[in-house]
């Protein structure tokens, strides 16, 4: 079971509609949302810095566009290499259908390598989605 997956939908030149899934052991929270290339290659660069420190330093993304809010905080779980992924998403389309999540989910820093690979990859036009982050 992959717990991030990234799904492009529809692209132009200023930005890109993504449906963005994130999956924890009791629960599966959807947004679907525009983004820039720039929000994206945020998310790289908070992973290099986290990876490059071998999880040494929590690193936090962010992502707040008009109606969506999502934090992804990577931090060291335990020193056999445990990343715990702690989310907080919250949408706001105003129709009686918001949402707020907060839960957190584990994986390993080889799955942080993989993602910040397949993220790239997502930028480069070279795929349409991401699938990463599995339990091990």
């Amino acid at each position: 079971m992959e717990q991030f997956k990234l799904r492009r939908i529809w692209e132009d030149v200023l930005e890109m509609e993504v449906e963005l899934t994130l999956k924890g052991k009791w629960c599966a929270v959807t947004v679907d949302e525009y983004v820039t290339g720039a929000d994206i290659e945020s998310l790289v660069s908070t992973l290099r810095a986290f990876n490059a420190r071998n999880g040494k330093s929590p690193e936090t993304w962010a992502l707040d566009v008009p109606l969506v809010h999502v934090s992804l905080r990577f931090e060291l779980a335990n020193a056999r290499g445990t990343v715990r992924v702690n989310i907080e998403m919250e949408q706001m389309k105003g129709d009686g259908g918001d949402m707020k999540a907060t839960f957190s989910f584990e994986t390993t820093m080889g799955q942080m390598d993989e993602l910040q690979r397949q993220l790239s990859a997502f930028l480069a036009c070279e795929t349409d989605w991401v699938e990463s982050l599995r339990p091990e």
